[in-house]
């Protein structure tokens, strides 16, 4: 990526200014503070730096620079941030940039916003189609399903009244057949185009920016039809399943006014539409049962708590199953909710109240815990054979927590179910001689401490020359070459991106290193480097000593092993090269 253009946009941006439309700030010294947007909290700890372009909150810990902050406050992907940036900054992304995003996506950013715009005009079509008298079924059954117009509105539902009508609506507005075909709305039938979600209630599909991608239709009356209840739209150039959540976007709305602590994953559309008019209204529904990592990063952008709440049937027991290591995987607090058998979340609430689903989400099993109790269901707990099959398989999950703390406060549950003894289980997980394994690592921590010290002096001294380098410091000298000397692939391209900018004759900008560097704590710890009052050249070129000290050692030592093997005299030379350069740094007092 070209990042020229990147970091121009960057610079006509004021971060305070584009930040205060969404967290209000109030100066103090040089910093400007707020409460954080991403996590609740009463006493503000969110701090702006208007001199580095740059935030970073001291509660959550979250960093970034002016684009990173939309990303995450819009929950947009780079791009995204980027054009409503440079929107607001009146900035002409190059077309370069243009082309380059056209090649990736195998479509034109033109060619999108035109399906997008035929997705709206179709959404708001079913929309007034619902309100016709050809819909009288679709309002029937939603008054059956005790769907008010409040809640019809707030998911946009609409109605398709025949095999033909949006086509012709859609082709009077001037798409074309083909791009109808595209979006996934008609396929071609024997008598030209007919429209696939036919006499069906609509149920609009919106991304997390609110965009319409895609169409839900349900039958009403599927008895009388031999067709599926659920007709849905496959993947198409605007729509991937696999990256959308349904009501998402309503999440985000919600987050947008109050603070949002966790998010609900239920089966389907209907178990969300009913479970926000019971006020959980942080419910959303992956396409389909099967959960996606892609869907659970989307999710991790807004909470860090999700609770599943599939059907209390085989199948969706199992659906839950498969989504929970995916969702812990995305680094997110997972936690199950158990519905009664064939119970579904709207069942529940209308026959037992919203108290009797709050009690349910308050009691909600952890991922451990749901497995647990999904492997004792399993086994007939009541015979020898089904306790060993249940312990063999409980120690299995346990195992896998790596944690001897979880470990054994899970095994509880085991003794619980199969009065097995501590001591016999924590031998079969391997645990017994925890407390002598945790002796021998505190010999190993105490004999590698001395090695551990001198490597953390290194990368204090490499952390100080390249924060000097980045933060434009009068006495950084980029004329010594310390790319070979450097360890951290972040230090490394942090160094490549300040030694472009003095080819092009530029200052680097601190902030930039939040887009450039794929850890925001690396690129916040440049950018934010406390620098010392006797930080100096002195000190600065006896960093880099250090730092060419380290690498000549370490290659020495490298070229030692290699000539042990082949004696080659071209090893040896290098070798003796070494020995007279680490001398010479040596006589110097390190400082070269």
């Amino acid at each position: 990526m070209d990042r020229g253009w990147i970091d121009e946009l960057i610079s006509r941006l004021n971060i305070v200014e584009v930040i205060s439309k969404y967290v209000p700030l109030t100066k103090k010294g040089r910093t400007y503070w707020g409460c954080c947007p991403f996590h609740h909290e009463k006493d503000p700890s969110f701090a702006v730096n208007e001199d580095k372009q740059f935030y970073h909150c001291f509660g959550c810990k979250e960093s970034g620079n002016v684009i990173t902050f939309i990303e995450k406050m819009e929950s947009l992907e780079f791009w995204d941030a980027v054009k409503l940036l440079a929107k607001e900054a009146n900035f002409t992304i190059p077309e370069s940039a243009y082309r380059r995003r056209e090649k990736k996506d195998k479509m034109s950013l033109e060619q999108r916003e035109r399906l997008l715009s035929l997705m709206r005009a179709a959404g708001r079509h079913y929309y007034e189609n619902l309100q016709k008298p050809e819909a009288a079924p679709a309002r029937e059954y939603l008054k059956s399903r005790e769907i008010d117009q409040r809640l019809a509105r707030k998911f946009a539902l609409g109605y398709s009244i025949d095999g033909r009508e949006i086509i012709d609506y859609l082709v009077s507005k001037g798409y074309t057949r083909d791009e109808i075909k595209t979006v996934g709305i008609a396929e071609a039938g024997s008598s030209g185009l007919y429209d696939v979600f036919n006499r069906r209630l609509i149920i609009p599909i919106v991304n997390h920016v609110g965009e319409v991608v895609a169409f839900g239709g349900r039958l009403l009356n599927p008895s009388t039809h031999i067709a599926v209840k659920y007709r849905n739209s496959s993947n198409t150039p605007i729509f991937d399943k696999s990256a959308t959540l349904f009501a998402l976007n309503l999440v985000k709305r919600k987050k947008q006014r109050e603070n949002v602590n966790y998010i609900i994953i239920a089966e389907g559309y209907m178990d969300v539409m009913m479970l926000h008019k019971a006020g959980f209204d942080t419910a959303v529904a992956s396409m389909g049962t099967s959960l996606t990592f892609r869907q659970a990063k989307l999710i991790k952008n807004y909470v860090g708590n999700v609770y599943i709440s599939y059907d209390g049937d085989s199948a969706g027991q199992a659906a839950t199953l498969r989504g929970l290591d995916i969702l812990r995987d995305a680094g997110l607090n997972v936690k199950v909710i158990v519905l009664p058998d064939g119970m579904d979340p709207d069942d529940l609430i209308k026959s037992r109240g919203k108290e009797a689903y709050q009690s349910l989400i308050d009691n909600a099993l952890t991922l451990t815990e749901y497995k647990l109790e999904n492997a004792a269901g399993k086994f007939d707990l009541s015979t020898p054979d089904g306790k060993s099959g249940y312990a063999i398989e409980a120690l299995k999950i346990i195992s896998a927590l790596g944690n001897p703390v979880e470990q054994e406060e899970y095994i509880r549950i085991v003794i619980k179910n199969t009065g097995y003894s501590k001591q016999t289980l924590m031998k079969q997980l391997g645990l017994e001689d925890a407390q002598s394994q945790r002796e021998e690592q505190q010999k190993r921590e105490q004999q590698e401490s001395r090695a551990e010290r001198e490597k953390a002096e290194r990368d204090k001294a490499a952390l100080f020359v390249v924060a000097s380098l980045v933060n434009n410091k009068d006495y950084a000298d980029i004329k010594a070459d310390i790319y070979p000397y450097l360890k951290d692939d972040y230090l490394k391209k942090a160094y490549e991106y300040v030694v472009e900018c003095v080819k092009n004759g530029e200052k680097s900008n601190p902030s930039a290193l939040f887009t450039l560097l794929d850890n925001r704590d690396d690129a916040l710890s440049l950018a934010d480097y406390e620098f010392m009052e006797g930080d100096n050249a002195a000190k600065f070129a006896s960093c880099v000593a250090a730092l060419k000290l380290d690498y000549l050692t370490a290659e020495k030592n490298r070229l030692a092993l290699s000539y042990e093997k082949d004696k080659d005299i071209d090893t040896l030379n290098q070798i003796m090269k070494i020995d007279r350069q680490l001398r010479q740094l040596k006589l110097k007092g390190g400082n070269a």
